[in-house]
């Protein structure tokens, strides 16, 4: 559609060039051309593609580690980074949360008719209680800053957390916890060391 607009835009100008005012058409018609042709090339063109800092799979969970991103945007670059900050300990609970919820399901199923309510909640409550305290252990791992045209700070924060550590403090709770039996006890340690395991592979 862009050429056909350019034909037609030349057909009309050498009919000006011919008929009226030739020389002032003459002088016009490189300029014309030139913002024609400029003016396709804008309509024509795909959109920029822009990747977000932290968006590959460097930065996802795996075996060993917990991972989340967050970004945070505000004229004030110490609000935005705590903005930052803040949607990545938010993502990272949330993540930790998915996951541990999952291997608590898995473990209820696992246990004996009788057991598996109390196993259940058992454990959730210990991943519940060292979640809080472990996730102020998160570290930062990568963080950038990048400055918009509206005057705007957009900062983007990557943080991780070793579930080993978050297994281990797991298991020492779990060993203090008067709730259960010695046996009860003993087989929560056996799945968390199986986490722990997996986590140092």
């Amino acid at each position: 559609m862009c050429r056909a607009e350019l034909f037609r835009s030349f057909f009309r100008l050498i009919v000006v060039l011919i008929t009226h005012h030739m020389l002032r058409a003459a002088l016009f018609l490189p300029l014309f051309l030139v913002f024609i042709g400029s003016s396709c090339s804008r309509s024509s063109a795909p959109g920029e593609k822009f990747s977000e800092p932290f968006s590959g799979s460097k930065y996802m969970s795996d075996k060993r580690h917990w991972r989340s991103t967050g970004t945070g945007s505000s004229s004030d670059l110490g609000i935005a980074k705590q903005r930052a900050l803040l949607e990545a300990r938010k993502n990272l609970a949330s993540e930790v949360q998915t996951q541990m919820l999952a291997a608590s399901e898995q473990f209820q199923r696992q246990q004996e008719v009788g057991d598996q309510e109390i196993m259940g909640k058992t454990f959730q409550q210990l991943y519940r209680e060292v979640l809080n305290t472990q996730l102020n252990d998160a570290v930062v791992a990568d963080q950038k800053t990048f400055s918009k045209p509206n005057g705007q700070y957009a900062h983007y924060v990557a943080m991780q957390a070793h579930k080993r550590s978050l297994y281990r403090h797991m298991k020492r709770m779990n060993e203090a916890s008067q709730a259960l039996s010695a046996e009860q006890r003993e087989r929560i340690n056996r799945m968390i060391d199986e986490r722990i395991a997996e986590a140092e592979e």
